[in-house]
């Protein structure tokens, strides 16, 4: 991976590296360092230094050396950069290589030599078709959905008030969360959710709690200072552990211009939280429409606010949703379902 700061790609990278080496692998990580990559080293998996953005040809050069210093059986690249170094190594060694696309690809002549992957697993059928689209080979696709540790990402209706005190949301405000990079406004939506919260009369005693750094977050905060949010908009910040604070949210949003999966409508529903997002890429996919949540037209501001509208106004089928959410995530996004697929992936090359 090339870096392991937050992100769904990178929380992927470590959640298959911690269930790998609970089934008794050999997992090494390479990267180029990040937060993820000191959480993951903390418990227990090694991790090498490996710059893949700076240069393709000297990261494949080292990481045949660290292949061959490991007896490493084979490598599962995560980003088209990992995977184009990847490709390099095989090309010398033969080793079998994995790519999982989190994204859509092929949209150069690089990413074509993907499909010299032994397999490609996609996030999404929506990533699958899109590749197909492009050239790959269907055979080589395969869809396995990203899993979510259930352990991990436990409901605890007794933290939230808590939560809440700790940030300073009144008790019976109702809360949205949204969780993700700001890399700017628009990619995510932050400027969407913001402006609800800002235009509609309806949403005056609502809260935003806002998860995640990027470079704009300095654009946020003067928004929310701008409009006079800064009551009611809440920047937490990076947080590792994000189910530490989801309990403390009554929806999650995600109204994003593009997703290939979103991982995080996964997480949330885990947490028994009703979610809404634009139905965009892989997120139909995710969400089961009015009953984990709700789909919306993207670029709808209008119809953002319509059903957050709803769920503000019932209790209930938010508690409802979010129990529903949770079973739909074991059934089809739980880590074991995910590690187990991932692993006959492996087996057909490692025998």
């Amino acid at each position: 991976m090339p870096r392991l700061n937050i992100g769904g790609a990178e929380t992927y990278v470590a959640t298959v590296a911690l269930g790998l080496k609970e089934r008794g692998f050999n997992v090494i990580v390479a990267s180029g360092g990040g937060i993820l990559a000191k959480s993951i080293a903390r418990q227990g998996i090694k991790h090498l230094f490996l710059p893949i953005r700076v240069n393709a040809t000297l990261a494949a050069y080292l990481l045949e050396k660290m292949i061959k210093k490991y007896r490493i059986d084979i490598i599962h690249a995560n980003s088209a950069a990992a995977g184009i170094v990847a490709i390099k190594v095989k090309q010398k060694i033969n080793i079998p290589v994995v790519y999982t696309a989190h994204g859509v690809f092929g949209h150069n002549a690089k990413e074509m030599t993907l499909n010299d992957c032994d397999q490609i697993i996609c996030v999404s059928e929506f990533v699958r078709q899109y590749a197909i689209k492009k050239g790959f080979l269907p055979e080589k696709l395969v869809t396995i959905y990203s899993g979510i540790d259930l352990h991990k990402f436990q409901p605890s209706s007794k933290n939230a008030q808590v939560i809440r005190n700790n940030i300073g949301i009144p008790e019976e405000s109702f809360t949205i969360a949204i969780v993700s990079r700001i890399k700017n406004l628009r990619n995510k939506g932050h400027a969407d959710i913001i402006s609800v919260l800002e235009k509609y009369e309806g949403a005056k005693d609502w809260h935003l709690m806002v998860i995640g750094k990027g470079k704009g977050e300095w654009r946020l905060q003067y928004y929310v200072w701008k409009n006079n949010l800064r009551n009611r908009v809440h920047a937490l910040g990076h947080i590792v552990n994000v189910q530490e604070v989801l309990d403390g949210a009554d929806v999650v949003v995600l109204p994003s211009r593009f997703e290939t999966f979103g991982l995080v409508l996964a997480e949330a529903m885990a947490m028994e939280k009703p979610v809404v997002t634009y139905a965009v890429g892989g997120t139909p996919e995710v969400v089961q429409e009015r009953h984990t949540g709700f789909l919306v037209e993207k670029d709808n501001v209008d119809e953002l606010y319509e059903k957050l509208s709803i769920l503000a106004s019932n209790k209930a089928l938010c508690h409802v949703m979010g129990k529903q959410g949770r079973i739909w995530v074991q059934e089809n996004f739980a880590k074991d379902v995910m590690m187990s697929n991932i692993i006959e992936v492996y087996m057909k090359y490692l025998r």
